[in-house]
């Protein structure tokens, strides 16, 4: 009853006013005025903090990670793991309940940037909104919500400058505050509507609404919903190109609407500040723009049915690069000048990561096929480069100087990049920078094609065995190839490679900006199948005893070959070591012809340990582990088909990367933590020789635990699919190591 009557005084407390001074109108006005100027100055300096807060985290200034997830993880997977034939197992609905729990702290987890960004600007508007109401006054509101509006816009436009003139700032990593600030302002725009009309149902004057001020308020009106309603999600993926004209379009048509609705007081500053950006983005993407020449200038060759490799002149990038890692944005030339002009009016461009570095005279791009194609033979404009915000990285290089990695100061001890799909892109132009400085670097990749490493071969100058951990969670068989039916010919791919991704996943795709990394073919969205799995917790005895388990399997596959013979088993999950190729037993395609059975090879010199305790099922353990990975070839194998196993086993011979290709996804734990943290292995391979012919668990090669590595020296860098990049993002903050992202999203 009390809730009841305290929700009837705060209706109470809102009333329109039931008369109209001159004095009244001055001091709201002059009301309006303030809080208009309040809201200007703390855009300011919230702008101008936005680079401090990255110098001071470059600088160390930083508080120190809370690790909000980690224990509270650990309770939840006690509750759901406990065994059934424990006398104290909960029972399934509470289970049910720890699971779901356990979900939803994910969820808050993975979308703490949002909440604290609606928390934030959501707290400060409605104080801004709120405060000396005049008693509740609801015209003295509206008003004072139509200024805000008005002042917030250019800070909105301002946002989306590319690249901004924030300096150490990406201006992709400011689109989530323009999203989540513009979506306030729209309900704001709303309720300020609202206001009024409830004011002339009180006061029966209706006819002020249709009034030629009040118009352009309805146009601006209009504009804000159809902005508000075409971004979100689903309707964005499924209709990016309509989204972009009209997020475009509409923002010139409220800009010129709200100069015209404002009044007593004009709107004319904000209105020139709005231009100024707008037309001034125009002009600055003219000037960044270069379009090739040739029709020969764009090179693609075809490296699988999923990738393609596009080089072409590096004098076509306009602004040189100073950092590795950069992007470029690409369209098509256009066939007549109305056309170009409409693309760089409503910039429709494309992202793709530049995997060349600026000294190189080629520049070259990874991109996958998708929506929109990259051809040879036609012209396309080439706008950029844009540069990433790697705070781990300090570079001198000038874009009208000579470019020297030299120049680059890097501020890392250990670098571990996690990645999906085609953001391989981004993690090879800074693998080249860590290996020229030394800096010990892992890289771990994810993906759904085996064929797609055959990309690697192209950049074998600075590729060693132990920076690559590669998981493949597609199928090992091909044959009569699924996705090649999507095209005409083999010449047809070689010179179609189409793209709606880059390691950026292509802002204007048209199917899942910036994360439509997946094929349609494949039946997988989201980019599931390029993930990782995370376990929070370090312990290395949590999933029980690896090697343990690596060690029976050895024993396993030695007892099943008899010591000087063949072996006839029909186990197919045996692997067999053929003339020195690894080769799995189910390929009858790839053997002799003669039917003669391979050339086992095994060394007698294995010293095999016996197995220890496991505090687990052995069934539990495995599942851990991922096992190496070994395509193979199935009874419709087509020629198309054997040249691409043929390529796969030639690159990763020549890489020497054939055991660091591993199967299913990789789990992200203390096996990861441990290697930032001390110099050894990340996946374990079971017994190796320890340099002294004796065959020991891998973990105990790990070198001195008592040398460790400052975690402040440490970054996790991650891009790809929008699970992926939360995953490790969840796991990096937790584990209290520097993090960054480059996957950004609309």
């Amino acid at each position: 009853m009390d809730r009841f009557e305290s929700l009837i005084n705060l209706l109470d407390y809102f009333h329109y006013p039931t008369q109209k001074s001159k004095e009244y109108s001055k001091f709201r006005q002059e009301l309006t005025n303030k809080y208009g100027n309040i809201t200007a100055v703390i855009l300011v300096v919230f702008l101008i903090a936005i680079p401090i807060q990255k110098l001071l985290t470059v600088k160390g200034y930083t508080f120190s990670r809370i690790k909000v997830f980690k224990k509270t993880n650990l309770g939840l997977n006690k509750w759901i793991e406990r065994d059934e034939d424990e006398n104290y197992r909960l029972n399934k609905f509470k289970r049910f309940i720890a699971r779901k729990l356990k979900g939803l702290i994910y969820k808050i987890y993975y979308h703490a940037t949002s909440i604290l960004l609606i928390a934030f600007w959501g707290s400060l508007l409605a104080l801004l909104s709120l405060n000396e109401s005049n008693n509740g006054d609801l015209i003295v509101l509206a008003k004072r919500l139509g200024k805000i509006i008005t002042v917030t816009l250019p800070t909105i436009f301002f946002l989306t400058l590319r690249p901004s003139p924030l300096p150490n700032t990406l201006y992709l990593a400011l689109l989530p505050i323009h999203k989540w600030l513009s979506r306030l302002i729209i309900v704001q725009g709303v309720l300020h509507t609202v206001i009024y009309c409830g004011y002339f149902q009180v006061k029966n004057s209706w006819k002020k609404a249709l009034k030629y001020e009040n118009l352009y308020g309805w146009g601006a009106l209009c504009g804000f919903l159809i902005i508000m309603v075409t971004s979100f999600l689903r309707f964005r993926t499924k209709y990016y190109r309509f989204f972009f004209f009209q997020h475009y379009v509409w923002s010139w048509i409220i800009v010129i609407c709200i100069q015209f609705h404002a009044r007593p007081v004009k709107a004319t500053p904000y209105t020139v500040a709005n231009i100024c950006i707008l037309v001034g983005q125009i002009i600055y993407r003219l000037w960044l723009t270069d379009v090739t020449i040739n029709d020969t200038d764009m090179k693609v060759t075809n490296i699988s049915s999923n990738l393609a490799l596009v080089e072409f002149p590096n004098h076509l990038i306009k602004c040189k690069s100073v950092s590795p890692g950069a992007h470029i944005r690409l369209a098509k030339y256009g066939s007549s000048w109305f056309v170009r002009a409409y693309r760089q009016i409503i910039p429709n461009y494309h992202p793709y990561t530049l995997v060349s570095l600026p000294l190189d005279n080629y520049q070259k791009l990874i991109v996958r096929r998708g929506n929109f194609k990259i051809q040879n033979r036609q012209k396309y404009l080439i706008c950029g480069s844009y540069d990433p915000n790697l705070l781990f990285l300090n570079s001198k290089n000038t874009a009208k100087g000579s470019f020297s990695i030299s120049k680059l100061r890097v501020n890392a001890k250990r670098i571990l990049i996690i990645i999906g799909g085609s953001a391989i892109s981004f993690a090879l132009p800074i693998l080249r920078v860590m290996n020229y400085h030394g800096v010990p670097i892992k890289i771990v990749w994810v993906i759904k094609d085996f064929r797609d490493i055959t990309i690697l071969k192209h950049f074998d100058g600075f590729i060693h065995e132990d920076d690559f951990e590669i998981f493949v969670t597609g199928s090992p068989e091909i044959g009569q190839d699924s996705a090649m039916r999507r095209y005409d010919s083999m010449n047809d791919m070689s010179s179609n490679g189409t793209s709606n991704t880059s390691h950026l996943y292509d802002l204007e795709s048209e199917n899942l900006p910036l994360l439509g990394e997946e094929s349609k073919h494949d039946g997988v969205t989201g980019g599931e199948n390029e993930d990782v799995e995370i376990s929070i917790d370090n312990e290395e005895d949590e999933y029980g005893d690896e090697c343990a388990v690596d060690v029976t399997m050895r024993e396993h596959f030695l007892d099943t070959i008899p010591d000087g013979h063949d072996d006839d088993s029909n186990n197919e999950e045996i692997e067999y070591f053929i003339d020195g190729e690894y080769e799995s037993q189910d390929q009858s395609l790839l053997l002799p012809s003669s039917g003669s059975k391979p050339n086992i090879t095994r060394k007698n010199s294995i010293q095999r340990s016996r197995k220890p305790s496991i505090s687990r099922s052995r069934k539990t353990s495995v599942s851990t582990m991922n096992e190496i990975f070994f395509p193979s070839l199935n009874s419709n194998a087509t020629d198309t088909a054997k040249n691409y196993l043929q390529q796969f086993k030639d690159t990763v011979k020549r890489l020497k990367i054939e055991h660091r290709i591993y199967k299913g996804r990789p789990r992200i734990n203390y096996k990861y933590y441990n290697w930032c943290i001390n110099e050894g292995f990340t996946q374990c391979s079971g017994p190796v020789d320890d340099g002294s012919h004796n065959f020991v668990c891998c973990r105990d090669l790990i070198k001195d635990k008592g040398n460790k590595v400052d975690s402040n020296k440490v970054w996790v860098i991650t891009a790809g699919p929008a699970s992926l990049v939360k995953n490790v993002k969840l796991w990096a903050n937790e584990n209290g190591l520097n993090f960054h992202e480059e996957s950004f999203y609309v």
